[in-house]
């Protein structure tokens, strides 16, 4: 898994053929990919449960903290449920962070991040864009669905790019998160313009 999510990383959900994997995986067995994980869609769905397994309980936790201490109406701690646990893959494994790069990947290629991803582990994620969207009543529903979209990805995307940087400074990766999360923030509840509801 951890050689399939660096190749996927690098080369594309299609673009790293199983034969790479393995062999960068050390396997000698040519089918030994075939023999674990059965397809490359089951081989993807696997490197995505490795990490979210972590990362969609640390979501809810924090959804049950706002919840808890009436933050749900708070756009940019709502955002944060979504931002905080995955910049917590940047702190750097020794085989190397290669994750929030395989997730970016994923989501350009047709978007077969959400398909590929286990149902159990978007509990909080789907959670997270209910509350979103009674903040941004103000909005036509088609622009709210569309912002949160395109700020799901403009996130995601330079998450992999502090990834790619190598970034292990805590208190650099803090500031680059808080600074991510207060144009994520602004982004999703701007007024729309004349032009744009033309």
């Amino acid at each position: 898994m951890l050689a399939a999510e660096s190749l996927f990383a690098e080369y594309g959900l299609h673009g790293a053929s199983l034969r790479m994997i393995g062999e960068a995986a050390n396997q000698k067995n040519a089918s030994a990919i075939q023999y674990h994980f059965g397809t490359r869609d089951k081989l993807v769905e696997a490197v995505f449960e490795n990490r979210m397994q972590y990362v969609n309980p640390k979501r809810l936790k924090r959804l049950d903290e706002l919840e808890r201490t009436g933050q749900t109406g708070d756009v940019r701690a709502l955002l944060g449920v979504w931002v905080w646990p995955l910049a917590e893959e940047l702190q750097p494994r020794p085989e190397g962070n290669h994750y929030l790069q395989f997730l970016a990947r994923s989501l350009r290629e047709k978007h077969l991040a959400v398909p590929a991803m286990p149902q159990k582990f978007m509990s909080g994620l789907l959670k997270l864009g209910e509350l979103l969207l009674v903040q941004m009543k103000h909005l036509p529903n088609e622009i709210a669905h569309m912002r949160i979209v395109m700020i799901a990805e403009g996130g995601l995307t330079a998450l992999a790019r502090f990834e790619e940087e190598g970034l292990s400074d805590p208190a650099l990766i803090e500031t680059r998160i808080e600074n991510l999360l207060d144009m994520m923030a602004a982004s999703l509840v701007v007024p729309y313009s004349g032009p744009t509801l033309r």
